[in-house]
């Protein structure tokens, strides 16, 4: 997953070792480094912009935690796939307007942000039509990092298309608070999908 902030680029990439290859914990983190060195190579090809880069980032080296597999798939973990991708939160297939092609159904409801993030983004934009006249369309993008809270996105990023003549400036103070809220309303809504009140397809 990459994001730019400013002039920085930030790279999360999620590694899985094949854990007969890997001796112990140092040689897992030796190896961890010469890939962040090989990333970091092949970024130099394409940007001298200065690089952020996380692998596996949920790691947990105190605890023995490493990012390991016995196959080389995420199969063996029971993230198969089976679960269709045309399902949308909105209920749409919208290829000429950004959608997220994770599909929400199916997955977990706890910290899954390809399920809560797409409802929470939903819910953003929904919000900030009903609530601001000044806005003619909303778009709301949210970006996760894996270890960090699921209440606290990498990103979260908005377009507003604006009356005419208007600009960001008018709504922006409560724009922030309508994706501050929502995030805030996560436990509700994996309540609420837990009770199966909320659908999302």
């Amino acid at each position: 997953m990459g994001v730019r902030k400013q002039e920085t680029l930030e790279l999360t990439v999620a590694c899985a070792f094949v854990d007969r290859y890997i001796k112990n914990v140092d040689d897992y983190l030796l190896k961890r480094a010469t890939l962040i060195a090989l990333v970091e190579q092949a970024v130099r090809t394409e940007s001298s912009m200065p690089v952020d880069i996380n692998v596996n980032a949920a790691d947990d080296i105190d605890k023995g935690s490493l990012y390991l597999t016995v196959t080389g798939t995420s199969a063996e973990s029971g993230d198969d796939g089976e679960v269709g991708r045309g399902n949308r939160v909105n209920g749409l297939i919208a290829p000429y307007r950004p959608m997220n092609m994770e599909a929400a159904a199916g997955k977990n409801p706890v910290t899954h942000v390809g399920k809560l993030y797409n409802i929470v983004a939903q819910r953003v934009a929904e919000t900030l039509i009903q609530e601001l006249d000044e806005v003619e369309q909303a778009y709301c993008f949210l970006v996760s990092r894996i270890g960090s809270p699921i209440m606290e996105p990498q990103v979260a990023d908005l377009q507003l298309v604006m009356q005419d003549g208007l600009t960001i400036d008018a709504v922006r103070s409560r724009a922030e608070e309508v994706v501050y809220e929502q995030l805030a309303d996560i436990a509700q809504i994996r309540q609420e999908l837990i009770e199966g009140t909320l659908m999302v397809y």
